[in-house]
């Protein structure tokens, strides 16, 4: 039945394109650069895949690809492109939402069914703790720019869902997760550490590896599972920047054996989906694996080109985008996934068609409220 779905979804994107074709407008430059990403990966790694044998699904592989031109025409259009804000936030919320349910019901749907034992990590809608985090953060991002409160209800509803969306990020016991989300907190709070209160800043700080500590010495007397324990000890550490003690959950092992294939073909690669095949779990070493150096480098300076580029859109929206790249880039060390999901892909189309409207300046951005100062 998600088979049945995920085609059906590739089906309407295809003809979607078809009826929407008329109403397409100005395409983002910055966007273009993924077309010349796919084009040397593919040409590698296809290439790369009659030399060494490999038997990649390449029509699977293709799935993002579709995705991302679809969305590459669909965001050209400005109503659109404020229409994809609102849905994508929400989705990313509903998805938060459901992630802390599921936990609640000890329901994974890694194993399709609710466990005898209670779960240790929350999965959500992924099957795996860390996409679910990823997402949760994600969620958290967009929704602290959609929503803008205007009174005093509001605002506490706000923060009662941004807790909420904290919450189902908890509950997936991510070390990358965590502390992804504490570079978060900080960015999207921008506003508030001027002046005086960079000094609270620092007091706060100080408060909260002191809680830190308290936490490590209780973990064994809190209500955890061992497994639980090993990962608020891995945050710690993480945040105490004892990256030695850092259980990686055997994903350094996994990298490990991929790089050796680096090894042997460093410029050509090992063929489309290689990496994904051995479940190298980072993205970055995956494209070297997949398709070559030549690939790797052109990959590194599209997201170096998107990162640099936020510095031109306004500061409520700079850090905006910001948070996003941040919040993906760090995944990529330890996910494969990051621009093999389709719902992510999306995210670098619209992080895109931000920096592009906002050269052009024609009010493409006007639906973006900026924050009360």
């Amino acid at each position: 039945m998600s088979q049945l779905f995920a085609y059906a979804n590739l089906g309407l994107i295809v003809a979607g394109l078809f009826l929407f074709r008329k109403n397409i407008e100005t395409t983002s430059t910055t966007n273009r650069l993924w077309f010349v990403y796919y084009l040397i990966y593919y040409c590698f790694g296809i290439l790369a895949t009659g030399l060494s044998g490999f038997q990649p699904s390449l029509a699977a592989s293709l799935i993002p690809l579709i995705y991302f031109v679809g969305f590459y025409f669909l965001l050209s259009n400005r109503e659109q492109f404020e229409m994809f804000f609102k849905v994508i936030t929400f989705s990313f919320v509903v998805s938060a939402i459901i992630t802390v349910i599921l936990i609640k019901l000890n329901y994974s749907l890694g194993s399709g069914g609710v466990y005898a034992r209670e779960l240790d990590r929350a999965e959500g809608l992924y099957g795996d703790a860390n996409n679910a985090a990823l997402a949760s953060i994600i969620a958290y991002i967009l929704f602290d720019k959609f929503f803008i409160p205007w009174n005093f209800i509001t605002k506490v509803t706000k923060i009662l869902i941004l807790l909420l969306l904290f919450y189902s990020v908890f509950l997936t016991f991510s070390t990358t997760g965590l502390f992804v989300f504490t570079i978060v907190f900080f960015i999207t709070n921008y506003k508030f550490f001027t002046g005086i209160r960079l000094i609270l800043l620092g007091v706060l700080i100080a408060v909260f590896y002191v809680g830190i500590f308290a936490l490590k010495s209780e973990t064994k007397n809190l209500d955890l599972s061992k497994a639980q324990i090993v990962k608020i000890d891995n945050i710690i550490n993480v945040l105490t920047l004892n990256l030695d003690k850092v259980d990686n959950s055997g994903r350094g092992d996994l990298v490990q054996n991929v790089i050796q294939y680096i090894y042997e073909n460093p410029i050509l690669g090992n063929g489309v989906e290689f990496s994904g095949y051995m479940r190298g779990h980072n993205t970055y070493v995956g494209i070297w694996v997949d398709a070559g150096i030549f690939t790797f480098i052109l990959f590194l300076f599209i997201l170096f080109y998107y990162f640099f580029k936020t510095f031109t859109l306004e500061k409520h929206l700079r850090f905006f985008a910001m948070a996003i790249l941040i919040v993906l880039y760090i995944f990529m060390v330890s996910l494969q996934s990051v621009i093999n999901q389709p719902y992510l892909i999306v995210l670098f189309v619209f992080i895109g068609y931000m920096i592009d409207n906002n050269r052009i300046n024609e009010g493409h951005l006007d639906f973006f409220k900026k924050p009360d100062k």
